[in-house]
């Protein structure tokens, strides 16, 4: 079970069964919630799950990507990107220079595996939010994106309690990896301070959206139609 491309193919093999459209709901958030957990354990990054590219599993080097996210409620999307980066060790802020009003641009700093991490996770919880937003005018909709997040975001924070309790010494390690990808980004942007807020118009949408997080899934949605629906989010290295 410990040997690198046996954990690789599990891992691949995971998310592919948790984007299949004929995938249950409780499966897939079952095997979305795996997949978050053995890539945390055993550090796994883009190249060991894609194979897209050659990338060295044990370089910890702290850099940089983008994410520009287009479409509907884009600054719920982008608070959304910014809590699962916190979950798996990366800091993270929303840039606003040279920016468009129909851009919302995150950018994260973090180790290989950690982005990778974060860009797995955050296309599963879009999907998700596709499929589950309720209807309803723009007030309830961004209050329901709150409680989506904030569920999210207590998920994931569940499994990362349970990565600690499998794995004695990891909760150091992740937290030695977030970090140095804090102090790598303040160097990079010294400027920086911290306004996050919350905001809750209806505590009934806010209510539904938590509880829809707290199902994070992949669900049933292919990537098509989330991207002509939400619009499309775009990823760069800086």
């Amino acid at each position: 079970m410990n040997d690198p491309g046996n954990i690789r193919d599990k891992v691949r093999l995971i998310l592919e069964r948790a984007n299949h459209p004929n995938t249950p709901q409780a499966e897939a958030e079952t095997a979305i919630a795996l997949a978050f957990r053995l890539m945390q354990k055993y550090n796994l990054n883009d190249a060991d799950v894609k194979q897209h590219e050659q990338v060295n599993s044990q370089n910890d080097e702290i850099e940089a990507i983008e994410h520009s996210i287009f479409g509907p409620y884009r600054v719920r999307r982008g608070s959304l990107f910014y809590v699962i980066a916190q979950a798996v060790s990366c800091a993270c802020f929303r840039e606003n220079r040279d920016v468009g009003t129909d851009e919302v641009r995150m950018v994260a700093f973090g180790t290989a595996r950690d982005r990778h991490a974060l860009e797995v996770l955050f296309q599963a919880a879009e999907l998700l939010a596709l499929r589950m937003m309720p209807p309803g005018d723009r007030r309830f909709r961004t209050s329901w994106w709150h409680g989506f997040n904030a569920g999210v975001g207590k998920k994931l924070t569940k499994e990362q309690k349970t990565i600690f309790q499998e794995t004695p010494g990891s909760q150091l390690v992740l937290i030695e990896r977030f970090e140095r990808a804090s102090s790598v980004m303040f160097e990079a942007e010294p400027s920086l301070s911290n306004t996050g807020s919350s905001f809750i118009n209806n505590t009934d949408a806010y209510g539904a959206g938590h509880s829809a997080g707290m199902s994070f899934s992949s669900g049933s949605n292919s990537l098509g139609s989330w991207q002509r629906s939400l619009g499309s989010g775009s990823g760069s290295r800086g």
